[in-house]
C-alpha cells in the first residue's frame, strides 16, 4: 500500500503533466503564446534562443517527473524519497517565488520561511526518520 510520501511524490510530479503535455504535443513556444497571447512579440518568439530556453525548461519538467515517478513507483528507500519531496518542494516553490515572489520582492522572507518550513516537515515528521531504513 502507498504511503502518504509516495502518494504525495506521485502529486508533486503530476503537476507539471497539465503544461508538459501539450508542449509535447505542439511545441513550447505554440502552446506559451496560446497560453499568454500577446505577452512576448514576434520578434522574441521567433529568436531560436528562445526556443532553446523553452526546450530546457520542458526537459527539466519531464525529468522531474521522471524522477518523482521513479521515487514513488520504483524506489524503497525512505530517505531517497524523502530526498525527492524536498527537492520538489523547493523547486515548487522557486516556481511560485519566480511567478509571485518577483512581482512583489517584500513577500521574499515569507517565500524562504515556508520553504524552510516544508522542508523541515518532509524531513522531521515521519515515523520512520532513520536515513537509509528501507520499508
Amino acid at each position: 500500500m502507498p504511503s502518504l510520501l509516495d502518494i504525495s511524490i506521485l502529486v508533486a510530479g503530476g503537476l507539471f503533466l497539465p503544461i508538459l503535455l501539450p508542449c509535447f504535443l505542439q511545441g513550447p513556444l505554440p502552446v506559451f503564446d496560446g497560453l499568454l497571447p500577446g505577452v512576448m512579440d514576434s520578434n522574441y518568439l521567433a529568436h531560436p534562443m528562445t526556443e532553446h530556453v523553452f526546450l530546457i525548461d520542458m526537459g527539466k519538467n519531464l525529468t522531474l517527473v521522471l524522477l518523482c515517478a521513479w521515487a514513488s513507483l520504483l524506489q524503497t528507500n525512505v530517505a531517497t524519497k524523502k530526498a525527492v519531496a524536498s527537492l520538489m518542494s523547493i523547486q515548487n516553490l522557486w516556481a511560485a517565488f519566480v511567478a509571485h515572489g518577483l512581482a512583489s520582492p517584500e513577500m521574499l522572507g515569507c517565500s524562504l520561511f515556508l520553504a524552510a518550513l516544508m522542508v523541515a516537515a518532509i524531513l522531521l515528521t515521519a515515523p520512520d526518520a532513520k536515513a537509509g531504513k528501507e520499508k
